[in-house]
């Protein structure tokens, strides 16, 4: 491993990288205990490892917690030329579970992270110890947004947009599906933690727009079946989610065999945003589930 574990938990994350498949990968690590745990988070789409920032520090007392950014979000490298999709990206996530963290995980992930995390719950079940699913439903979001987000991606990538000012790209900036429970003073910390200043004085997002417009093609996914998951599930939906409907999470609970179902209350699809409290108290009764059925 790149970097000793911590012996104590870090008030704050520290900021940490890694050579995977060729390029340089950040996560942000809280520290914490490895030998009783390794918790990783894992974002959706367009997002960033800062996602998990008010929902990690509360699974301190479970282990070890790192939050990973995909490559091209965050402050991950961007791939030249421009390298994405699925595939792409569950290698990199199972390179760095495998690789670099060496030990079986309780793997979180939500939205797109979420959808990622499955194919390797399946293909690589020697690295999991317990899974998290938070607001992705199996087998993508309904026809209507697919449809949605495939038209807007015909108008993606091209070079990165900048912004005259910190307070300009904070207008500009917005969540995807649009629902949530944040402030604006939280909105405005969101933004700025997933953006940058560049020498030339202007902003811009730490997110490669090419990584947006890769088609995503249901194919390029491979098929996976819920019914072959075989560790401890537990399946989360936020109650106004947009993306995951109730009939989608009762689909996704009745297929994946021994699965536990959580909803969370007060929260839209952006579910570790809305209500972090809920949502690790719901992965920290999970673990403990773990440690309960390991005895």
């Amino acid at each position: 491993m790149e970097h000793a574990q911590a012996a104590t938990a870090a008030a704050e994350p520290t900021s940490r990288y890694t050579t995977i498949n060729g390029l340089r990968l950040h996560y942000l690590d809280w520290g914490g205990d490895s030998s009783r745990h390794t918790i990783v988070l894992v974002h959706g789409g367009t997002a960033h490892a800062h996602w998990w920032d008010a929902v990690a520090p509360l699974l301190l007392p479970y282990g070890r917690v790192v939050a990973f950014d995909f490559r091209g979000h965050g402050r991950s490298e961007w791939p030249r030329p421009a390298a994405y999709g699925p595939q792409a990206h569950i290698s990199d996530l199972r390179e760095f579970i495998a690789r670099h963290l060496q030990a079986p995980v309780v793997l979180v992930g939500h939205s797109m992270g979420g959808e990622l995390s499955l194919r390797i719950v399946v293909r690589h079940p020697e690295l999991i110890e317990g899974f998290v699913s938070i607001d992705a439903p199996a087998g993508g979001p309904p026809l209507l947004t697919r449809l949605k987000w495939r038209w807007k991606r015909r108008r993606q990538g091209g070079p990165r947009p900048e912004f005259a000012s910190a307070e300009e790209l904070i207008r500009r900036f917005r969540l995807s599906p649009p629902g949530h429970n944040l402030t604006g003073e939280q909105i405005a910390e969101l933004a700025l933690k997933g953006a940058e200043q560049l020498p030339n004085g202007r902003w811009a997002f730490r997110f490669d727009p090419e990584a947006r417009a890769w088609p995503h093609r249901r194919r390029d996914w491979g098929r996976v079946s819920l019914r072959k998951i075989s560790r401890p599930t537990l399946i989360i939906r936020g109650r106004h989610s947009a993306l995951m409907t109730p009939a989608a999470a009762r689909r996704m609970h009745r297929r994946t065999p021994g699965a536990r179902f959580v909803e969370i209350h007060d929260a839209h699809h952006h579910v570790p945003l809305d209500n972090p409290q809920a949502t690790a108290a719901a992965i920290g009764e999970f673990i403990e589930g773990l440690e309960r059925g390991a005895r």
